[in-house]
């Protein structure tokens, strides 16, 4: 009985661990891929911008904000630096902090559990190897939690480290009462919210480049 109480802890054990690698996982990939969507609009519109002639309108009020529209710039330009600024503005900040707050709970409970586990096998020479091929994978999470805060301070996400740091991690009370399917539902609902705001940014977009398309058939025309 006692034995294969231990294997099911075990089994529990590894279940949690396997889930934390995925949520990191999950986590960077989102990051990483909502940043090079933002990363390439903005290379693409930095390297049309060096096609332009333009030079800085001075007023008494300071220099005229730039807008490729005002100087007359082909529509693929003004679309491009639209994108480019909408994007700029559309956060995907909630997202992934809610993921955080996730994998915190997660990983507080694979700590709670470790250290029940350990209690309970001090005499088993079996289970203790079972505990240190854990550890070792213990080892390479916090490993994997500091390359996914490196890799978002990368990206260029302010206050990447508020929600990683370890004193979130490992001492966090209120951890101990969150629900996990609580914090799973706080996640998708904040990829809805990230999704609808998406959608409202090409909405805009589209209508935009309808407008422009309007403005410039009505040019070549007259």
């Amino acid at each position: 009985m006692l034995e294969c109480h231990q294997n099911q802890c075990h089994a529990h054990l590894e279940a949690t661990l396997h889930l934390e690698h995925d949520l990191l996982n999950w986590t960077l990939r989102f990051s990483c891929w909502i940043s090079a969507q933002r990363g390439y609009i903005r290379a693409l519109n930095h390297w049309l911008m060096k096609c332009l002639l333009y030079v800085p309108e001075e007023t008494p009020d300071g220099i005229v904000p730039f807008s490729p529209g005002r100087i007359g710039a082909p529509p693929v330009f003004v679309i491009c630096n639209h994108w480019a600024q909408s994007l700029e503005r559309l956060s995907e900040k909630e997202v992934v902090d809610s993921m955080r707050d996730f994998s915190t709970n997660v990983l507080h409970l694979w700590e709670r559990d470790k250290l029940e586990m350990r209690h309970r096998v001090m005499n088993d020479n079996n289970m203790e190897r079972k505990m240190k091929n854990l550890e070792r994978e213990d080892q390479k999470i916090k490993k994997g939690i500091s390359a996914l805060e490196r890799k978002i301070l990368a990206s260029g996400e302010e206050n990447a480290l508020s929600m990683m740091s370890k004193q979130a991690i490992y001492q966090n009370d209120t951890c101990k009462n969150s629900s996990l399917q609580a914090g799973l539902h706080h996640i998708f609902e904040a990829m809805e919210r990230f999704a609808a705001n998406c959608l409202k940014v090409y909405e805009e977009l589209l209508q935009r480049i309808e407008e422009d398309n309007l403005v410039h058939e009505r040019n070549r025309e007259s």
